[in-house]
Parts: C-alpha cells; sequence; structure tokens
C-alpha cells in the first residue's frame, strides 16, 4: 500500500511504499510540519489516515 504524506505549506509531498516506511518517516519529520497523511489506492482514490497515524507525530 501506497501513503502520501503532506507537509505544511503544500509544497512538499513524500511518497512511501508501506507502513514501516510511513512510521519512519513520520518520526524523523520536524514537529508541526505533517498536515495529512493520504493512503493511495490503485483505483486512483486516496483516504486519509491521520487519525490513525498522530500517535507517532512530534508534536
Amino acid at each position: 500500500m501506497r501513503y502520501c504524506i503532506e507537509y505544511t505549506g503544500g509544497y512538499h509531498n513524500t511518497f512511501v511504499n508501506n507502513r514501516q516506511e510511513l512510521v519512519k518517516q513520520i518520526q524523523l519529520a520536524a514537529p508541526g510540519t505533517v498536515e495529512d497523511i493520504r493512503k493511495l489506492y490503485k483505483s486512483g482514490v486516496s483516504d486519509s489516515v491521520m487519525e490513525k497515524y498522530e500517535k507517532y507525530i512530534k508534536k
């Protein structure tokens, strides 16, 4: 499953290929910079999963 990490300002997004990479990336992000985390499906649809991964984000 692919994920897209959207950062504040809207100029920078990071794409990762699995959950382990996602958790690693959001733990490395500077506090307060992650705006949204979206799960990307093969059909092109995306859903926000920010609530599920908020516990890994530095505040």
